[in-house]
């Protein structure tokens, strides 16, 4: 039986980003990730432009770079620009990698193809039978975590998002199309990437099932005359109930802790930023993050936005077009990337 100051579950940007703080401590730390590679994982692969400089990223692992937006509903079209980047996008598996690479794997033990199948206070269990004792764990195991469910945490906001990822350099413009009658209060996309497209949607299925949601998107792809003959079909959730991250002994990060935009679904950046502050909660018990707290605030926004949008039911691509107006404003379009992405 192993023991160690620190377990943490997930190598995604979270758990790689806390393991690389914790490094540089006296603590004993495991790493735990159940795939055999580190880095790949379905989403949308997107970044927004703000405070990467911390994270010391480099520009080569950064594919596109948008520093405009065309919104689509069924009374109108409008181009939203900034004059700066406001988005980026990266490969998942090689930005995986680099974190990775990051760490000094003499300090920090990491075990890939290892799946924990039991929490408890102060061990977990591996799927090996293995039992592994902690002063501190650390979830960041993604939207359906197994330590955000022993924590007895329920998870009612989310969305389950559908995407064909289609080998296409047809595609140039980042795009989100609206339509009450199709996707409720969410949207379809068009997100061009280095070799591909991702075209998708998303709903929080509490509204729409995933069952209607697959079939409505099927009707918009028909209706937009988008080939997706050569395109993998992918699906995944998206969950976004914040409802804490230090519970005792156990914290939680990233989508774990439910710090993924239930508007947008950009999860990446608050993954990294939440990894670090919960890094810093493990080496300081009196530590309070205002960073997360500011993730939460930028949250809680997106998720007003959408419960706005949903009251507004039918009359909702009414409103929008009526919105397209003043969008016209530059003022006004710097005002919208700044609540969406900052």
């Amino acid at each position: 039986m192993d023991n160690y100051d620190v377990v943490i579950i997930g190598a995604g940007p979270a758990g790689l980003r806390c393991a690389e703080m914790l490094e540089k401590s006296d603590k004993t730390v495991l790493l735990l990730e159940k795939n055999k590679v580190v880095g790949p994982k379905v989403c949308g692969g997107g970044l927004p432009n703000k405070d990467l400089e911390s994270f010391d990223i480099p520009d080569k692992l950064l594919e596109k770079k948008f520093n405009s937006m065309t919104i689509h509903s069924p009374l109108f079209q409008n181009e939203i620009k900034s004059v700066d980047e406001f988005l980026y996008t990266i490969d998942r598996e090689k930005f995986g990698q680099w974190q990775l690479g990051k760490i000094n794997q003499n300090k920090v033990q990491v075990r890939i193809n290892t799946r924990v199948k039991e929490v408890q206070s102060d061990f977990v269990v591996l799927d090996t039978d293995e039992k592994i004792v902690f002063k501190y764990l650390i979830g960041a195991d993604g939207a359906n975590s197994i330590v955000r469910k022993y924590l007895g945490l329920k998870t009612e906001k989310f969305c389950v998002a559908i995407q064909y990822i289609i080998p296409s350099n047809q595609y140039k413009k980042l795009e989100f199309f609206f339509d009450s009658r199709l996707f409720n209060s969410w949207y379809a996309w068009i997100f061009p990437r280095q070799d591909f497209v991702s075209i998708g949607c998303g709903c929080n299925t509490n509204k729409l099932s995933a069952k209607k949601l697959r079939e409505n998107f099927n009707l918009w792809l028909d209706k937009n005359k988008i080939d997706i003959s050569k395109g993998e079909y992918q699906a995944y959730t998206i969950n976004y109930d914040y409802q804490g991250h230090k519970f005792g002994n156990i914290f939680l990060a990233g989508e774990s802790a439910g710090l993924t935009s239930g508007l947008t679904g950009e999860g990446i950046q608050a993954a990294l930023v939440s990894g670090e502050e919960v890094a810093k909660s493990v080496l300081d018990e009196n530590y309070k993050s205002e960073k997360i707290d500011k993730i939460v605030q930028v949250s809680n926004r997106h998720s007003k936005i959408l419960n706005f949008l949903d009251r507004l039911g039918i009359f909702r691509n009414l409103a929008l077009g009526l919105i397209s107006i003043p969008l016209k404003s530059k003022k006004l379009q710097e005002i919208i990337n700044k609540s969406l992405f900052h």
